[in-house]
């Protein structure tokens, strides 16, 4: 192709999709800082040392390890007596169920796995249901049965770690939340063998939902901006927040844009 003809054709799609086309598939690669500060500090990461990690010190489950707590304590630590319903996918041990269930005092902790054996470990407020994450029917029938008892708060998937299990129990369970629910991921990325990060990426796409903008809407109107379009998808509609740390992903059900209770509600 010539340059003319190149320019020309860049010069119609310019005309039909106007600069939006073009922002929208755009990137910027940020430089590497000349100077920067990279000292060691003197103080620890913030939420190390919360009362989650304190609790997981007498339990050691697994996510312990990969310094997981910490950032749980940030995002759950608020809401902790007042969640009803925890679903962990991957039981294993007992250990996870158990510093849930101290951690949540007032929860429910429903344990997934495979293994028939996990089921010795329902006691307390702790439930066991055997089955695969894979199988949508199962999951679909242990979130019929936690709603009856309030509906799932808190989904932490701990399962397989393989990438379409992630994904399927995602599809399935997210939208079978409480309306404010937060979904986690655990183990995800080259620590599992995800190199290509399909699951971090593939969560982490749902932000341009969240950043929804109607058609024809000025920005000064943002105040007035109480709903979204229509032919705007489930998920611009209910996932309002996303937290990615090393190997650990989390995703937050609310009400977009409705639950900024500032917005002006003039009919």
């Amino acid at each position: 192709m010539t340059f003319h003809r190149m320019l020309l054709l860049f010069a119609r799609i310019f005309s039909r999709y106007g600069p939006v086309f073009f922002l929208s598939r755009f990137r910027v690669k940020f430089r590497s800082p000349k100077h920067g500060i990279n000292n060691a500090s003197p103080y620890e990461p913030i939420g190390r040392g919360g009362t989650l990690e304190t609790i997981g010190q007498n339990y050691r489950p697994s996510k312990r390890n990969h310094d997981y707590l910490r950032h749980y304590e940030t995002h759950l630590g608020q809401i902790r007596t007042t969640v009803r319903n925890v679903l962990e996918i991957g039981v294993q041990t007992d250990s996870s169920l158990l510093m849930w269930e101290e951690f949540f005092p007032n929860a429910t902790i429903w344990g997934i796995d495979i293994d028939p054996e996990c089921a010795e470990f329902s006691g307390g407020r702790r439930q066991v249901r055997i089955g695969n994450q894979s199988d949508e029917d199962f999951l679909r029938a242990v979130a019929a049965e936690v709603l009856d008892h309030g509906g799932v708060d808190v989904v932490i998937d701990d399962g397989s770690h393989r990438v379409n299990h992630q994904l399927i129990s995602f599809e399935v369970l997210f939208p079978l939340m409480n309306s404010h629910g937060i979904y986690v991921v655990e183990d995800t990325g080259g620590v599992v063998g995800d190199r290509s990060n399909l699951v971090m990426r593939s969560l982490v796409d749902l932000t341009s939902g969240i950043f929804s903008w109607p058609k024809n809407v000025e920005p000064k109107n943002w105040p007035y901006v109480t709903k979204l379009d229509s032919d705007s998808s489930w998920w611009d509609q209910n996932v309002t927040g996303i937290a990615v740390y090393r190997w650990l992903v989390f995703v937050m059900r609310g009400r977009n844009p409705e639950d900024n209770h500032y917005l002006s509600r003039r009919g």
